[in-house]
C-alpha cells in the first residue's frame, strides 16, 4: 500500500456539500477532545488516554479509513461518542465534565446523523 502525505493532507481538510457538516462536526469534536485531554491531571492516566483516544478517532473518521457501511466505520463513530462520556464518569477533573458533556453530545449528533443519513441500507 501506498502512503503519500499529501493525500493524507487533502483527505482532512473540508469537503463541500453535504460532507461539510459532517466535517465542522469532525473538527468540532477533535478539538474538544484535545482539550479536555490535555485538562486532565497527570495523575490520570486513564482519562486522558481516552480523550486522546476519541480525538484519534476523530481523525479516523475524517480520513474515512473505513467505508461509510463498513463495520469498522460505525466503531470508530461510536467509539468518538463513548470515550468522551466514559472520561467524564472517572474524571477527578471536576472543570472538564461540562467539556466532555459537550464533546460527548456533538459526537453524538454526528454519529447519528451520520447512521442516519450515510450508513443505513
Amino acid at each position: 500500500m501506498d502512503v503519500n502525505i499529501q493525500d493524507i493532507i487533502a483527505k482532512l481538510g473540508p469537503r463541500g456539500g453535504v460532507d461539510l457538516i459532517y466535517d465542522i462536526l469532525l473538527y468540532i469534536v477533535f478539538f474538544l477532545n484535545l482539550i479536555l485531554m490535555f485538562s486532565q491531571s497527570d495523575k490520570q492516566t486513564v482519562p486522558t488516554i481516552f480523550a486522546g483516544g476519541a480525538a484519534a478517532l476523530a481523525v479516523l473518521a475524517k480520513l474515512q479509513v473505513f467505508p461509510p457501511r463498513d463495520f469498522g466505520s460505525l466503531v470508530i463513530n461510536a467509539g468518538m461518542f463513548v470515550l468522551p462520556l466514559i472520561v467524564v464518569g472517572i474524571t477527578k477533573a471536576k472543570k472538564t465534565i461540562p467539556l466532555g458533556v459537550i464533546s460527548g453530545v456533538i459526537a453524538g449528533v454526528y454519529f447519528f446523523a451520520y447512521w442516519f443519513f450515510s450508513q443505513r441500507g
